[in-house]
Parts: structure tokens; C-alpha cells; sequence
């Protein structure tokens, strides 16, 4: 399996359409220069999904911010900033498109 860089832009473009592509730049443009820790919060997530017309959930996926529907609201868990908490989110209860989203990321992070 090829693991370039080449390769995963390739995946990247075939994956994700413009707007959504656009929304991950923003995000993290956004996290960069207006976040302590430089890495997308929910709040970014949301702020740009509305921007770009896109799913939060989604955007979210991406920078490790898991989305599922709760019984008081939407139930949002950051796996980057607190790892133990992925086992709150059942993978069955996520997207395909946050699922993709997701995969992504950790192959990038890998």
C-alpha cells in the first residue's frame, strides 16, 4: 500500500468535495490564530460549518471531534485533547462522512 504524501492528497481530493476542503482550511486558519492550542474547538467546527454550508459533524470528524445526537442536544467528544473519551462514542453511531472524515485524520496522524 503506498503511504506518500502523493497518495493521500489524491484520497483527500477524491474524498472531499471543494467546499468541504475549504471548510478544514478554514477551520484550521481560524484554530491558528485565534486558539490557545491551535487546533480546532466544537465552536470553530460549528462557526465554519454554517460558513461553509457544511455538516459540523463532519468537519468535526476531521479534527477529531465526534458528533452524535444525545437526548438533551448534540453530544460532542474530542478525541485528540482527551483520548480516553473515544470509547464514549459508538463508531456504529457515527456518519459514513464523519466515519471518512475520521479515517482521514488518524491516517494522517498515523
Amino acid at each position: 500500500m503506498d503511504l506518500s504524501p502523493e497518495s493521500f492528497r489524491h484520497g483527500y481530493l477524491a474524498l472531499f468535495d471543494d467546499r468541504t476542503r475549504d471548510a478544514h482550511l478554514a477551520a484550521l486558519i481560524d484554530a491558528r490564530c485565534n486558539e490557545p492550542s491551535r487546533w480546532p474547538t466544537v465552536a470553530i467546527v460549528r462557526k465554519i460549518a454554517r460558513l461553509f454550508e457544511v455538516p459540523a459533524a463532519e468537519i468535526g470528524a476531521f479534527f477529531g471531534l465526534l458528533c452524535q445526537p444525545g437526548s438533551k442536544g448534540e453530544v460532542w467528544v474530542d478525541i485528540i485533547r482527551s483520548p480516553d473519551t473515544a470509547e464514549l462514542v459508538a463508531v456504529e453511531g457515527l456518519s459514513r462522512e464523519q466515519l471518512r472524515a475520521l479515517g482521514m485524520m488518524r491516517s494522517l496522524v498515523a
